[in-house]
């Protein structure tokens, strides 16, 4: 092979190696605030945080333009309890726990290696299954709801999904995030780029800067 023709192959190679290095650059994040919302999808405090938390007993921790507060449910507001150093402006992480199969259409409930529910288990039912509600599991790279029967309380998976809590669960579909009610009906549209569990009647969602809020 000639001089010139290394040349030119290895000129070749190099743009191909440099424009696959350039698809893998990674997406840019989304950049969108925070607000709050009641059961009905309606917004109390309007998306005007960097960051947020969910509600607690001791209200919700917001960041905005580099200050940190706490917010009151009731009446909505900041509270004048200060913020403490372990207040936190972020969301509970997605469920742990993992549905493993058994039986069919059956499963059992796991925190790693050990089985906490089982439904051929005559044991008492743990807290989260006691009235009849629903456990947010993973199973493989999806997320679904069991009853205590041990079968799908709710007949879908989904890609990311958070307990229940006030009646309405967070899921993800189709790459936003809504509310579903025990019959997995959306009773909020899956329209926001994230989204946390409710409390008291509210919920911290994210939506785009340029979007207005209903």
């Amino acid at each position: 092979m000639s001089c010139k023709w290394r040349t030119f192959v290895c000129s070749v190679l190099t743009i191909a190696a440099l424009a696959g290095c350039s698809s893998l650059k990674p997406a840019p994040v989304v950049k969108g605030k925070w607000g709050f919302i009641n059961k009905k999808g309606t917004f109390i405090f309007k998306p005007q945080f960097e960051e947020a938390s969910e509600f607690t007993e001791k209200g919700a921790i917001v960041r905005q333009d580099k200050r940190l507060m706490r917010l009151q449910a009731n009446p909505p507001g900041e509270a004048t309890a200060p913020v403490g150093p372990d207040d936190k402006p972020v969301l509970d992480p997605l469920p742990a726990i993992e549905c493993a199969q058994a039986g069919e259409k059956k499963f059992k409930i796991m925190d790693g290696d050990k089985v906490f529910f089982d439904p051929a288990s005559k044991d008492e039912l743990p807290k989260v299954l006691a009235d009849g509600g629903f456990v947010c599991a993973k199973f493989d790279t999806q997320y679904a709801y069991i009853d205590k029967a041990g079968s799908l309380g709710i007949p879908r998976w989904f890609p990311e999904a958070k307990p229940f809590a006030d009646g309405r669960a967070a899921v993800k579909e189709n790459g936003r995030w809504g509310y579903i009610n025990k019959k997995g009906i959306f009773v909020v549209p899956p329209k926001f780029l994230d989204a946390g569990t409710f409390f008291d009647g509210l919920a911290p969602v994210k939506v785009l800067d340029d979007t207005p809020p209903t």
